[in-house]
This record gives structure tokens, sequence and C-alpha cells, in this order.
């Protein structure tokens, strides 16, 4: 079995190769052909290569971008690429790539995005959102039509938010993980500003989400915040707000 392996590893990394040298431009045109992404200005090869401009559904522009093949990935059965864009004028590191069952995968990304970058991204409406997020993923990964496992780090800081009037979040924190049913978990939890937040989110079978999460008003809350708390969560007898809910990711259009 060791024998067959490696000679499968030899046969489809020498085949990397050979396609890694083809020209960026033909994999460009395959792409813009056959997807809603559209790249311009592509240059080099697929083993290293550039797109001056990358656009993709959900209004997402991606510039200068630079990608270069990580042939070492090869030995743990994965095809993957070392990349670097920017969003926004925002830069974004990440390793890609697929494995050989057809797994996506990203991992070793890290980025800082505005807030406000991140709610336009995300189509979040009316809410203002302000602060800084600093994304560290270790690795992701899914296949299509499945939700999607991660591990890593996600850190709001000097978070708000403003609808009638604006909330101090402080610093939040997301810690994304691996439940016991091996779906992607979320661990929510901030330090400062006006609510206290402690709680979870969790992907569950069948493409669907659970939020379990607890909202406290501290000291500093004005009561038009206590009153915008009322609008989407439960008020509980010692005064906390409790936000749970659970629904199909179709219906918010993720799958």
């Amino acid at each position: 079995m060791k024998k067959r392996y490696y000679i499968l590893t030899f046969v489809i990394a020498y085949l990397v190769l050979l396609l890694a040298t083809l020209p960026a431009n033909l994999f460009s045109s395959m792409v813009n052909d056959n997807t809603p992404v559209r790249l311009q200005g592509v240059s080099g090869t697929l083993w290293n290569g550039q797109a001056l401009l990358i656009s993709a559904p959900g209004n997402i522009t991606l510039e200068k971008t630079r990608w270069s093949f990580a042939p070492l990935a090869l030995l743990s059965g994965r095809l993957a690429f070392d990349i670097e864009t920017r969003l926004l004028d925002n830069t974004i590191r990440a390793r890609a790539g697929s494995s050989l069952l057809g797994t996506v995968f990203v991992s070793e990304l890290s980025a800082r995005l505005p807030a406000s970058t991140v709610a336009e991204l995300a189509a979040i409406p009316l809410a203002q959102l302000d602060g800084i997020f600093d994304i560290e993923i270790h690795d992701a990964s899914w296949q299509a039509g499945e939700p999607p496992l991660a591990s890593g780090r996600i850190d709001w800081k000097n978070a708000s938010v403003s609808v009638t009037e604006t909330a101090s979040l402080g610093n939040v924190s997301i810690v994304l993980s691996e439940s016991e049913k091996d779906m992607l978990q979320a661990a929510i939890s901030n330090q400062g500003g006006d609510i206290k937040i402690s709680g979870s989110a969790e992907l569950l079978p069948d493409n669907r989400y659970q939020l379990d999460i607890r909202l406290k008003p501290l000291a500093g809350a004005s009561d038009s915040i206590r009153q915008s708390l009322a609008m989407f969560a439960k008020r509980q007898a010692n005064g906390d707000f409790l936000l749970k809910n659970s629904g199909s990711l179709n219906q918010i259009g993720l799958y």
C-alpha cells in the first residue's frame, strides 16, 4: 500500500509540475469563461504569477494578487498556493488550495480589516460598525454544499455598533473551533464597553445554525441602548438579555 501511495504521489506531483509551467493567462481565460469570477491583468505562470484585479460576487474586489506554488504541501496530499492580496487597501495573506479528495482549504490566513469593510462585505443592514477586525484563521476546510470547519480567532478591537445610538462593545473575541459533533462552533466574549457579551454560535447538521448569546447592559449603558436590546433579545428577570435563535443557512442566503 505504501509503494502505491508513493507512486501515486509522484505521478500527481509530476503532472502538477507540468501544469504549473503553463502561462497563467490560460488559467484566467478558463476562470473568466466558466465562473462568475473575473481576473484582469494576469501575468506569470500557474507556478508563480499575479493578477492586478480579481472581481467576485458580493462586491468583492481584490487588487495586486500574487500567488506561488507550495510544492511541499503535496507530501500531505494537498495542492496549495501561498497567496497575498489587497482588499480595499488592506493586505490579506493565506495558503489556499484543495486536497486530492476535493476538499477546499484555507490556512495561515491573516488579515486586518476595518469594521466598516466587514459590514459592507456581509451586507449588514441599518447598523454601522466601527473598530478593527484582526483575523487569524489557522485552518478552514469545506466541501461543496457542506458547512465549513475552521479553527482560529477573530478579534474585533474598539468595537462599536450604531443604529439610533452608538453602543461601545470594547474588544470582542470570537474563537473558532470544531465541536464534538464535528461542526463549526464559535465562543463569543468581550471586555469593556457598554454591554457584556458571552455566548456561542454553532453550525448544526443539515446546514442549520444556532445562536445562544447573553447580553448584559453595564452601568454606562443608556436607556436607549437597553431599549434597542429588547428589540431582538428577550429580557431576563435579572436585567440581562438573551439572544437565542436557530434556523437554516439557506434562509439567510449562505447555502
